[in-house]
């Protein structure tokens, strides 16, 4: 009798370590992916800053490359923070809001595109076609990762 009592109680000692070990991992994911995505925010608001100096579109490129990886990690981070908010209802408003905003952002991502797709076919330069890629990749990505959530938060 004594002995049933003493493992279960292992066992649930095990499953807590899990739990938390689980969260620690979480939480460090997600410093490590914000402090990765403002790297790239940086690197990005530095090279679009090149053009200040040099009209080469090729910074507009690398500029558009670091923020569209900054957003994908910013996105994943925010995702994985949600899961781990244990109260629904909290879950539930705060998730709405981040697929609100991301939504937004992916919109006005397919909305440039469009734009850098237009400027591209007009003046038939492939730089402007690559922009518009970028973006359109960017938004896409976002949309994937709002999917994800609101599929998780139902």
């Amino acid at each position: 009798m004594l002995r049933g009592n003493v493992s279960r109680r292992e066992g649930l000692d095990v499953e807590l370590a899990q739990r938390v070990s689980v969260k620690v991992k979480a939480e460090s994911t997600i410093r490590f992916y914000d402090a990765l995505s403002i790297v790239f925010f940086v690197l990005a608001a530095a090279s679009l800053s090149m053009l200040t100096l040099f009209l080469v579109t090729d910074f507009v490129v690398l500029g558009l490359g670091a923020m569209d990886i900054g957003t994908i990690l910013s996105g994943i981070s925010r995702m994985i923070s949600l899961r781990g908010i244990e109260d629904l209802d909290e879950r539930r408003v705060k998730a709405k809001n981040t697929v609100k905003f991301f939504h937004g952002v992916s919109f006005a991502c397919f909305a440039v595109a469009a734009v850098l797709f237009a400027v591209a076919l007009n003046l038939f330069d492939t730089d402007f076609g690559v922009m518009g890629l970028e973006l359109s990749g960017c938004g896409a990505i976002l949309r994937a990762v709002s999917r994800s959530i609101v599929l998780e938060s139902s």
